[in-house]
């Protein structure tokens, strides 16, 4: 996905500055403190706190401290493989938008530059790991800039609800009561924010949670079954084999090899 190039944190530098130069690899940065200018090709944006912005490899970069002073920020820098490249796509030369999740991105910026500027043991795997994470949360923030805050408001509560009633029988209309909105206005939008149609996000949860009952119990598979709200195994069968890949008697069999 990355190759992890280097990590900084500007920390109220009062006299940072940026020469105007092509930059050599893709940036990541989010602003956590005050506010800063970047003109990047013939345009001048200016990042305040929480704002996220990603520069692509050969775009024109100069930076300054805005007027009302320094300013604080992280940033990795990295070099991407195909299937990095393929993931930006649709970004351009550089994408700021607003950090929905900005107190988790912050959360792992910090722990990015600890480990960076710490080199503990494994420091290499665990900093790449978070920085493809980081990615992975700027991609998912640039998708959800298309949707309005009420609809990922709403779906958030649909979530949430599908997660703690996930062994209960759940309704379309049930959860259209729940937000106040129309059953097709659910489905539709549930899928648009999170790929699935409800009752499929209720499925996967569902499988997910009997891999852990049979990793972590001595229940049988028709117990995990009807433990989670299937009335028929077999059908339990079919979504845990289209969900992970492969049916629940197969971890059944690699926890019997083990023991």
């Amino acid at each position: 996905m990355l190759e992890l190039v280097s990590v900084y944190l500007d920390d109220m530098h009062a006299e940072w500055h940026k020469e105007a130069e092509a930059t050599l690899t893709d940036i990541l940065i989010l602003v956590t403190h005050g506010s800063v200018l970047y003109t990047l090709e013939d345009e001048t944006l200016l990042l305040e706190k929480g704002d996220l912005l990603l520069i692509r490899k050969g775009v024109m970069r100069a930076g300054e401290n805005a007027a009302d002073g320094p300013h604080q920020k992280y940033s990795a820098h990295f070099h991407l493989d195909d299937r990095g490249r393929e993931l930006l796509a649709d970004t351009g030369g550089y994408r700021m938008l607003r950090a929905r999740s900005y107190d988790y991105m912050k959360q792992r910026f910090t722990i990015l530059s600890q480990h960076w500027f710490g080199q503990l043991p494994f420091a290499d795997v665990i900093c790449s790991g978070i920085a493809i994470e980081l990615l992975g949360c700027f991609v998912q923030e640039t998708m959800d800039s298309r949707f309005t805050s009420v609809k990922l408001r709403l779906m958030s509560e649909v979530q949430k609800y599908i997660a703690a009633h996930y062994r209960e029988p759940i309704r379309i209309e049930e959860l259209a009561q729940l937000v106040d909105r129309a059953p097709n206005y659910v489905t539709q939008s549930f899928k648009e924010v999170t790929g699935l149609t409800p009752i499929s996000y209720m499925h996967q949860v569902r499988v997910h949670a009997a891999r852990d009952l049979i990793l972590n119990t001595r229940m049988t598979i028709r117990e995990v079954s009807d433990y989670l709200g299937y009335s028929d195994q077999a059908h339990f069968n079919r979504v845990f084999k289209k969900t992970m890949g492969y049916p629940p008697s197969s971890i059944v069999r690699e926890v019997q090899r083990l023991t």
